[in-house]
C-alpha cells in the first residue's frame, strides 16, 4: 500500500531503480573481459593495459569469472594429477636466484647422475597407480649440447612411459630444434620450460640465460609440434607489473601454451631468495584467474607452493580455473602435498581425475617462424 502513493508521486520503486547503470558503476575489467573470452573464444591481441585491468579486477570478480571461464571450456570438476620426477638432480651451471639445484649455492644438494631406467620407470608405474595421468621428467641441465648419451636415455625413457598409456612431460633446459624433433617422434607430449617473471624483472633473477634464449626453446618445441607447456613464479620479490608482463608475454604468442604452470616459490635456505616473503593465496588466486581468462582453453596448473596452501585455499584456486595438480612426495627437490590429504580433498572437493588426453596433447601447432618472432620482439 506505501508503494502506490510512491508510483502516483513519479517515484520509481527499488526494482525499478536504474539496475543497468548499477551494473556499470560495478563492472570489473574480469567481468567485461569473461564474456567476450566465452563469446568470441582466445585471442592472442592483448595489451599490457587490458591484463592489468583484469588482473587488478575485485578479487571476488576475479574468482567469479574466472569460474565463468573455466566451465565454458573445461569439465570444471576435473582435475588432472601429475607426478614431477627429477631424474637428474643438482650440479647446475646456471645461477637462478630460486633454484636449490645451482651449483653456484650451498643448500646442501648433492649432484647425482641421471637415474637409471628401472628406477625411473619404477616412479612412473607408481605414479599411475596413485592416480596420475602425466609424468614428467626434470633434469637440472642448462642445455642438453654435449649430452647425447643421457639424452637418449632420455628417449628411451619417453617412448616406454607412453606405452603405459601416460601423457609425458620433459623439462630439460634449453633444446634445439633437431632436439625437439627427436622427443617429438619418441611420443612426448609436452615440454616444460618456464619464463619465470617478465622480460624486465628476469635479469635480476637469472644472468646465465637469456629471456630470448628460453622464447627460442619454446618455439623449437611448438615447431615440433610438442604440447607447450610454460608459465612462471610469483614471490620472486618482483612487482605485480611483472606479473601482468608475464602474462602478457604468455597471452601473446601466437599459440597459446597448453599448459600454464603458476608457482608460488618456495624459498630454500642457501639461495639468494631464501628470505623472501611467502606467496599469499590471494596473490595465486590472481594469476590463476587473470590466466584463465586470458588464456581459456590452457590447462592451469597450480604447482610449487600449494603444500602451505590449506584444501580451502586450494578450492578457491580450482574455483578460480585451476584445473590440475601435481602429486607425490616431492616437486624435483622440494617437499609437496601428502598423497592421502590429496585423495581426501579430491573426495570432499567433489573433483574427478581427468584422463590423459592423447588426442590434443602433443600435437601442436606449427607457427610460421616470422609469426613468432613478431610476437616475442614486442
Amino acid at each position: 500500500m506505501l508503494l502506490i502513493p510512491a508510483l502516483r508521486s513519479g517515484l520509481r520503486p527499488l526494482v525499478a531503480l536504474g539496475h543497468s547503470s548499477f551494473s556499470t558503476l560495478t563492472t570489473s575489467a574480469a567481468a567485461v573481459e569473461a564474456e567476450r573470452t566465452t563469446r568470441d573464444g582466445p585471442r592472442n591481441d592483448w595489451s599490457r593495459d587490458e591484463i592489468k585491468s583484469i588482473y587488478d579486477s575485485p578479487i571476488l570478480d576475479l574468482l567469479f569469472h574466472g569460474a565463468q571461464v573455466h566451465r565454458h571450456y573445461h569439465k570444471f570438476r576435473e582435475v588432472q594429477q601429475c607426478t614431477l620426477l627429477s631424474i637428474k638432480t643438482g650440479g647446475c651451471s646456471e645461477d637462478c636466484s630460486y633454484c636449490p639445484q645451482s651449483s653456484r649455492y650451498d643448500t646442501g644438494l648433492k649432484a647425482q647422475k641421471l637415474m637409471g631406467k628401472d628406477p625411473v620407470m619404477e616412479a612412473a608405474r607408481k605414479a599411475k597407480d596413485a592416480g596420475s595421468t602425466r609424468f614428467c621428467m626434470g633434469a637440472a641441465w642448462r642445455d642438453t649440447i654435449g649430452r647425447k648419451t643421457n639424452f637418449n636415455q632420455i628417449l628411451e625413457y619417453v617412448k616406454e612411459i607412453r606405452t603405459m598409456g601416460m601423457e609425458v612431460c620433459c623439462t630439460l633446459g634449453m633444446i634445439e630444434k633437431q632436439q625437439a624433433e627427436e622427443l617429438k617422434k619418441a611420443g612426448l607430449t609436452a615440454y616444460n620450460h618456464n619464463l619465470d617473471t617478465s622480460r624486465e624483472y628476469y635479469p635480476n633473477i637469472i644472468t646465465t640465460r637469456s629471456y630470448d634464449e628460453r622464447l627460442e626453446t619454446l618455439q623449437h618445441v611448438r615447431e615440433a609440434g610438442i604440447s607447450v607447456c610454460s608459465g612462471g613464479i610469483i614471490g620472486l620479490g618482483e612487482a605485480e607489473a611483472d606479473r601482468v608482463g608475464l602474462l602478457h608475454t604468455l597471452a601473446t604468442l601466437p599459440v597459446h601454451p597448453e599448459s600454464v604452470p603458476i608457482n608460488a616459490l618456495v624459498a630454500v635456505k642457501g639461495t639468494p631468495l631464501q628470505d623472501q616473503k611467502p606467496v599469499e593465496i590471494w596473490e595465486m588466486i590472481r594469476m590463476i584467474a587473470s590466466s584463465r581468462i586470458i588464456m581459456p582453453k590452457a590447462m592451469v596448473r597450480l604447482s610449487a607452493g600449494r603444500i602451505r596452501f590449506s584444501m580451502p585455499e586450494q578450492a578457491l584456486c580450482f574455483m578460480a580455473g585451476a584445473n590440475s595438480i601435481f602429486t607425490g612426495e616431492k616437486l624435483l627437490t622440494t617437499a609437496n602435498n601428502d598423497y592421502d590429504a590429496d585423495q581426501l580433498m579430491f573426495k570432499i572437493l567433489g573433483l574427478t581425475p581427468k584422463a590423459p588426453s592423447f588426442s590434443e596433447a602433443g600435437t601442436g601447432t606449427s607457427v610460421e617462424p616470422e609469426r613468432w618472432e613478431a610476437a616475442v620482439s614486442l
